[in-house]
């Protein structure tokens, strides 16, 4: 837990606070809105910590307040500790569930409710706690399975009903949602708020049945058969780049890089600069990390969430019927479908470049609507239907009818991408273009902070002579734990190789926890996120990079340029990237990461310092053109002004 969480005393021997005190602060805490107000409640709040005994409402509000600041540090485990010292708290619990959905660990969250409320199918006490934890989780399966028995047992709680209906409206089910709410009682002493979803969900069952539609996503084929005609293009001068945030990972980098690419371009010759527009740019959660670079390159940066919601009856221009089809919408397809149908009106937007899944399906309506005569998707990986965790039921539909819209053009950045796409959504071969990703040389430079790591690195491995380097997100895709075992059983067998691991993500705690528990403090080193990391990959002899699925790994190329070899399973467009035997060395699986396999090449390649500089020198030779920045924005411009 964090340093403020640690000043929780919750020992008999500190005096109690003083009666109604603790609720109090509680109540202080749930009303403030801004890290601003959060670091004045909690510099009042902190001489109270030190004196009094925390009890649960002291408690949740140190945890709200920090969540308040917007960090991100810590914040799993200040919640899980908290859930497991107050059960029978809600908040605690959904806060916690947050977290894990966030992280993609929803199966977690789901042991965790099972452990702490097995008889939540009957037991009403625990129902009112598991019920929001899981709508929270976005288990929906889990949810229906739990209301199916809820609602024979208790078919009078009206909490219950109530949450249930809240979680059928958030998945936009309103024909479901409109048969739970005819069976809520008393709907006169409800208060306004309760009163207004019961009327909602019931008014947007009736227009659904009005419109012949069976599920809330098919509302998207009716608005986008109800469009109007793109606005001719003469010249693809106006260009709008959009995703849902700017963290860290590969398509972050990857269009920040086109996006000043092109900016370029344009200042040479005199036309509008490209823009990017994201969702969100979450300091807290690292979804502002390329903010400042597209700043320095003076690239307009816009973001939604820091802007007025607009309304659908706010929205000019608009038939009757696409006004009801897009209330029918997901609340967040709906929310940003609506800002962005105004901003790319009030832009005059000519080609809309959009990123990646869930920027795609809060997007490509608003740029239909709005007549945006060029409209680009880049694929980033291999499609939802094989990541679960990335489904959403819009998809398929929006997909389908966004391929046979003639002014719109699929992209991806790696072939097994482009083809795993056109299987799924049975589009011909070809359909979906390929268009990988233009990569920078990284220069070998660093800054003080590098220098003074890499120094502090060297001494502590002093009898060391080799250097492997593994760059990455430290989730459960990724495999840091698997990176550090890998390390230990080769350090088991000689003590000749340093291990340094750059990127942060939900699991970089539980990587330092694993170093320092095989005693590897001084042979693994974890140093976060690194925005030199040329100075690193410069230094190294070997890559590792141990992902279960990818896209076109950005960070194959980046060594590969700098002449460093890579060891890597299988993963995406990985041997559209490297050359198996020539370049580096691919696994045989990716799925099943085969430990033998691995241990043997990481092993055989560290050994043989000649195979490792025949490696990177071709490795070199083969990558300089085929990713080279100017390459990939030629065809990219080529694609904007020709869709064919």
């Amino acid at each position: 837990m964090t340093s403020l969480a640690e000043k929780l005393d919750f020992s008999h021997s500190a005096p109690p606070l003083p009666p109604g005190a603790s609720r109090q602060i509680f109540d202080m805490a749930r009303g403030v809105t801004s890290p601003a107000m959060a670091e004045e409640v909690l510099a009042q709040l902190e001489p109270l910590l030190e004196r009094f005994r925390a009890d649960r409402h002291l408690a949740l509000a140190s945890g709200l307040l920090m969540e308040r600041l917007r960090s991100e540090k810590d914040m799993r485990a200040v919640w899980s500790a908290l859930q497991e010292r107050f059960p029978q708290d809600p908040l605690a619990l959904r806060m916690l569930m947050r977290w894990l959905r966030r992280d993609g660990r929803v199966d977690e969250g789901l042991v965790r409710i099972a452990r702490h409320y097995p008889d939540c199918w009957r037991a009403l006490p625990q129902a009112r706690i598991a019920l929001p934890g899981l709508i929270e989780l976005k288990a929906w399966a889990e949810l229906d399975q739990l209301w199916s028995t809820l609602s024979v047992l208790h078919p009078a709680d009206r909490a219950i009903r109530m949450d249930y209906i809240k979680a059928l409206a958030e998945q936009s089910r309103f024909p479901e949602a409109a048969r739970v709410a005819h069976a809520v009682h008393g709907r006169d002493r409800m208060g306004a708020a309760s009163q207004d979803l019961l009327a909602r969900v019931e008014a947007q069952a009736k227009m659904m049945e009005r419109y012949d539609l069976k599920q809330s996503a098919a509302a998207i084929d009716a608005i986008l058969a109800r469009a109007p005609a793109p606005r001719p293009l003469n010249r693809a001068r106006r260009m709008v780049f959009f995703s849902g945030q700017l963290g860290t990972g590969g398509a972050e980098r990857q269009m920040t890089r086109i996006a000043c690419a092109f900016l370029d371009r344009a200042a040479l010759a005199g036309d509008p600069l490209p823009e990017v527009w994201v969702k969100h740019a979450n300091p807290a959660t690292g979804a502002d990390f390329y903010r400042p670079m597209l700043a320095e390159a003076g690239v307009p940066t816009r973001v939604f969430s820091e802007e007025d919601q607009i309304a659908v009856e706010a929205l000019d221009g608009l038939t009757p019927d696409l006004r009801d089809l897009l209330s029918l919408l997901a609340p967040d397809v709906k929310r940003h479908t609506c800002q962005l149908l105004q901003a790319f009106r009030a832009h005059r937007t000519e080609v809309a470049y959009l990123w990646q899944d869930g920027g795609i399906v809060q997007s490509a309506i608003a740029a239909v609507l709005a007549g945006v005569p060029r409209i680009v998707t880049s694929f980033r990986g291999l499609p939802p239907n094989l990541r679960p965790n990335f489904w959403r039921e819009e998809l398929p539909v929006l997909y389908k009818a966004l391929a046979a819209m003639p002014h719109v053009t699929f992209t991806a950045n790696s072939q097994k991408a482009a083809t795993a796409y056109e299987d799924w959504l049975n589009l011909a071969p070809g359909t979906v273009r390929v268009i990988p990703n233009a990569v920078k040389v990284m220069p070998p430079d660093g800054d003080d902070e590098d220098r003074a790591a890499w120094f502090e690195i060297l001494e502590r491995s002093a009898p060391c002579t080799r250097t492997v380097v593994g760059v990455f997100r430290f989730d459960e895709n990724k495999r840091p734990l698997r990176w550090i075992e890998a390390a230990a059983r080769y350090l088991a067998k000689r003590d000749d190789t340093r291990f340094v691991m750059l990127g942060s993500g939900a699991l970089f705690p539980d990587a330092q926890a694993k170093i320092a528990e095989l005693g590897l403090q001084d042979r693994v080193f974890a140093l976060g996120i690194r925005s030199k990391v040329g100075f690193y990959m410069h230094r190294a002899d070997l890559l590792m990079h141990l992902a279960a699925m990818e896209g076109l790994p950005n960070v194959l190329i980046e060594a590969q340029l700098v002449g460093t070899p890579v060891l890597a399973t299988p993963a995406g467009g990985t041997d559209e990237v490297v050359e198996q035997g020539v370049t580096g060395t691919i696994l045989s699986d990716a799925e099943t990461l085969p430990e033998e396999e691995l241990d043997t090449q990481l092993a055989q390649m560290l050994d043989d310092p000649d195979r490792l500089a025949r490696y990177g020198a071709l490795a070199m030779a083969h990558s300089i053109d085929r990713f080279s920045v100017e390459t990939i924005l030629d065809r990219t411009a080529e694609l904007f002004e020709n869709p064919c």
